[in-house]
């Protein structure tokens, strides 16, 4: 499948490029059809990702694994001849482990349900936890209020409704508060619906940089529904639910740097990024593994087509993401002082399929820019530029200080089915689509490092505040409890 997909992807990079000979090319579109060319025809990205996911596997932050595929990374760029490799290590507040988890109903029937962990969460009691199953509907304010008599000492279903994008979100940011509020209650623990379907699961940590009050698992959809009916006709159910999991004390975690040294303005830098950490139920092929791997590859071609721009190009693997964030806020709090020279920083992270172009989150005065260093990508159909804003990736901290922040538009695919999941494996992901994303993001580097002009300015605290109001932000802010 590989190679059928390279001479695609190939031919039509040949084809694009001899349409650019009849007219005069710019510097932009030299280098642009230079890295293009030299990543459809030699990338190495699926390789390493073949690497990443079958023979390393999940990446939970803190983990052996996650240690090995840090090292791993480091080691591939100094093999591709990057400059400053380091990793930069950061105490993530708790170590966890996952262990057994078994849901079942013993009365008014007897059913085995299909159930896993959420992420930093405790155990049950030893033996488990048997208790009547109260519906909390979707889980708003409101539903808890009603319920508020019935939860003491009661497990607690909510399944979330709505099937877009936007309420998959709003019910996510809605977990933290509600398992406070449920504990506050009384509350022994939370079923939350995958949203998921055919019986796929999900995890996720409940806080960010703090463990869960109450253990907290997601059950097939089908199960929780089945749930909802027996409750619905019977009144009475209860259920036996046994969750072994084990935390220890902090633990140590790193990110992993590369750099490819600006020749004129080698302090200001562009940050190219992805997370390396993933959660737990699959290998996290898409999540975020086509990322890591396309930054690999991104740096990989810059260097082997001797294209040093103006500014330094810096890469950097974040791991802790999937407990909040955690890896690039470390980086952030630890360069501070820095963060007046980074000219922008990209992240590759939402979607699993072919570059359509970028969010700018929530900051319109960067569209000319965007379009800039993105011409040479137009005719390959990279032209989206949403202003959306979002707190899901390793982009928010940089956006939070101010700093001119770009995360890949992607064909979604099925991205938010399998993400988070046990299909998130390697056959999802499409060779030449990876390879055209690596692609995109070396020429959108290269263009912002080596543009005359700086990429956009740093906004102050007030404007990000402003931002974050006008584009909805802040109310996402306000339920993972970075801001009051």
């Amino acid at each position: 499948m590989l190679k059928r997909h390279h001479r695609l992807a190939l031919l039509l990079f040949l084809l694009l490029t001899w349409s650019w000979g009849v007219r005069p090319q710019s510097n932009a579109d030299d280098a642009a059809a230079r890295l293009i060319g030299e990543i459809l025809a030699h990338g190495e990205a699926f390789q390493n990702l073949r690497y990443l996911v079958d023979e390393i596997g999940a990446r939970l932050t803190g983990t052996p694994a996650c240690a090995q595929a840090e090292a791993w990374t480091a080691e591939k760029f100094k093999e591709y001849g990057l400059s400053n490799v380091h990793r930069e290590e950061y105490t993530l507040f708790a170590g966890w482990r996952r262990g057994r988890a078994s849901a079942e109903v013993v009365e008014p029937v007897s059913r085995t349900l299909t159930i896993a962990s959420f992420t930093w969460v405790p155990s049950t009691p030893e033996g488990g936890l048997t208790a009547r199953v109260v519906d909390i509907h979707r889980g708003a304010k409101e539903d808890v209020a009603r319920a508020a008599s019935r939860l003491r000492g009661a497990i607690a279903l909510t399944i979330a409704e709505g099937e877009t994008l936007e309420d998959l979100l709003e019910s996510f940011y809605r977990i933290p508060a509600l398992v406070r509020e449920l504990t506050a209650a009384g509350t022994r623990a939370l079923i939350v619906a995958s949203q998921k379907p055919y019986k796929l699961l999900d995890t996720a940590p409940v806080f960010w940089n703090e463990v869960s009050s109450i253990p907290v698992v997601s059950m097939a959809k089908e199960d929780a529904l089945f749930l909802r009916r027996l409750i619905e006709h019977h009144g009475v159910v209860r259920l036996r639910l046994q969750v072994e999991n084990r935390l220890t004390g902090p633990v140590k975690a790193t990110n992993v740097v590369a750099e490819i040294p600006g020749r004129e303005r080698p302090r200001e830098v562009v940050l190219v990024g992805a997370h390396l950490d993933s959660n737990d139920l699959g290998p996290c092929a898409t999540d975020n593994g086509t990322g890591v791997t396309a930054v690999m590859e991104a740096a990989r071609a810059l260097v082997k087509l001797g294209l040093r721009p103006r500014r330094t190009i810096r890469f950097v693997l974040f791991t802790g993401e999937e407990q909040g964030i955690l890896g690039s806020k470390a980086y952030v709090d630890a360069h501070a002082d820095e963060l007046d020279h980074i000219v922008a920083n990209i992240i590759m992270d939402i979607g699993a399929g072919r570059a359509q172009g970028f969010y700018s989150m929530g900051r319109p005065d960067l569209e000319a820019a965007i379009r800039r260093v993105t011409a040479p990508l137009i005719p390959h159909g990279v032209r989206q530029i949403s202003t959306e804003a979002f707190a899901g990736t390793d982009n928010l901290f940089f956006l939070l200080a101010g700093v001119p922040n770009l995360v890949m538009i992607q064909d979604p695919l099925d991205y938010f089915t399998i993400h988070h999941s046990t299909p998130d494996t390697l056959d999802k992901v499409d060779p030449g689509d990876l390879l055209f994303d690596a692609a995109v993001l070396a020429v959108t580097a290269y263009n912002i490092a080596e543009q005359p002009e700086r990429f956009g300015r740093r906004l102050s605290p007030e404007e990000v505040k402003k931002l974050a109001a006008d584009s909805g932000l802040a109310r996402q802010l306000k339920a993972v409890g970075i801001w009051k």
